[in-house]
């Protein structure tokens, strides 16, 4: 990879990037309320599960045929993986974030140089929108596969250590332990048709229904 696109896929997977990834939990909230996920290993055992049986199947796979849509100037392909992406999320919240992430990053487009087509903004989600930037700044598509997969980790170990509580050493260790199923989600990825896109998860989806109604909560999904 290029310094160039190696700056700017580091920039596009910064915590610091204004979309506000770091407000949603994805379940997890719920997960550590119903003591699913109460120490390291069972965190653990959560990433695996949803990084390989999930996000592989649902968001990595959006973005690999979503590259090949934004390559080939195809905006029909375009509306229907938005429209698909949005269609797969299987509560309110988890179908708000994709929107809301999908909006916090358009956003930026203009500011950073790019022009989304204004005909299809309305139908946006976050995977398609993400491969249209790296389809434009140029970044390989494996790359940005596992980026986006190692923010998303990220992520959920950031929420972890708030809700656990996890310590920010085993937030480390979690990371590290990662490492081989992010490599496996990524080839998974790209192997996925479009029929096949979508996942399920039914314990993750019953959780994050519960997260709407539930008493306390620091996330918002």
């Amino acid at each position: 990879m290029n310094a160039n696109a190696l700056l700017r896929l580091l920039q596009l997977s910064s915590p610091s990037l204004p979309i506000g990834a770091y407000a949603y939990s994805q379940g997890i909230e719920s997960a550590v309320h119903s003591q699913i996920i109460c120490d390291e290993m069972t965190a653990l055992d959560w990433l695996n599960s949803v990084l390989i049986n999930g996000l592989a199947s649902n968001d990595l796979a959006l973005i690999t045929h979503a590259y090949q849509s934004w390559q080939d100037s195809d905006l029909d392909s375009i509306t229907e993986l938005s429209q698909l992406s949005l269609a797969i999320r299987e509560t309110s919240e988890l179908k708000e974030e994709d929107r809301h992430l999908a909006k916090a990053l358009l956003r930026l487009a203009e500011p950073l140089g790019l022009e989304y087509p204004v005909e299809i903004k309305t139908s946006a989600s976050y995977p398609v929108v993400y491969a249209y930037f790296i389809h434009n700044w140029s970044i390989s598509l494996e790359d940005a596969l596992l980026a986006f997969a190692w923010s998303w980790l990220e992520n959920q170990i950031a929420a972890m250590i708030k809700l656990v509580p996890l310590g920010q050493t085993q937030g480390q260790k979690l990371l590290l332990a990662m490492d081989k199923s992010l490599s496996t989600a990524v080839k998974k990825s790209l192997t996925v048709p479009v029929s096949r896109i979508g996942s399920s998860l039914p314990n993750l989806a019953i959780l994050s229904s519960q997260h709407e109604i539930q008493y306390s909560r620091l996330f918002r999904s």
